[in-house]
């Protein structure tokens, strides 16, 4: 069977920056699982698997455009320190917040005594980035696989390591949000505020995402 669209694919990976650092990686953490079509993972690695098959490897090398855009001056932010009320502020620290371009993760880039300087492009924004990839295994979706939108593994849904899962913000597969284990660093932790603190993603839960009977909420 070729990957293609409502098919579940297994994969071992190695992520680089275009100085050849590693990023990310599944050693360690056994094949990542997607369904493809879905947009469980970032675009430009999606059209580079469209076709293999089980053993196939391929280098696939993805331009911003097709990964995490370009870096973006407008989602920089100064807000002053008293919107975070009586938590300590500090570098690296991760927040959801609505923004007037949805839902972002907003990172603390610098702190002085009045405010604090986010910073709403993801991490891996305006980076090339190359995936030394190959696929292990692919199989058709399941119906329940298809509705709820990424494949069901052992434990649940949403399980598994590496990049993909779609758990937490950031990582180096998917736009919308990639499993602990991922590329992202670990995130900073605080409540209230002006937005609320994600958790880290070593604190994210594996093999459940929802309420609902498998783990899903859909």
């Amino acid at each position: 069977m070729r990957v293609s669209k409502e098919t579940v694919v297994g994969i071992e990976y190695t992520l680089k920056d275009d100085k050849g650092n590693v990023l990310d990686t599944s050693a360690g953490h056994g094949p990542m699982e997607y369904l493809h079509g879905a947009s469980n993972i970032i675009p430009g690695l999606e059209q580079g698997l469209e076709g293999l098959t089980a053993g196939d490897a391929k280098v696939v090398v993805v331009q911003p455009a097709d990964a995490y855009g370009e870096y973006s001056e407008k989602l920089i932010q100064r807000v002053p320190l008293d919107r975070f009320g009586a938590n300590k502020v500090e570098i690296g620290m991760r927040f959801h917040a609505e923004t007037n371009l949805g839902m972002r993760v907003l990172v603390i880039r610098h702190v002085d005594e009045q405010e604090a300087v986010l910073d709403g492009n993801h991490e891996l924004a305006g980076k090339t980035l190359t995936f030394d990839v190959k696929v292990v295994s692919v199989r058709a979706a399941e119906l329940t696989e298809l509705a709820h939108g990424h494949p069901h593994q052992a434990g649940g849904c949403c399980g598994g390591g590496g990049c993909g899962s779609g758990e937490s913000e950031g990582g180096c597969c998917s736009t919308e949000g990639a499993a602990s284990g991922g590329c992202c660093s670990t995130e900073g932790s605080s409540e209230g505020g002006c937005c609320s603190a994600e958790e880290p993603a070593t604190q994210q839960k594996q093999g459940g995402c929802g309420n609902g009977g498998c783990g899903c909420s859909a």
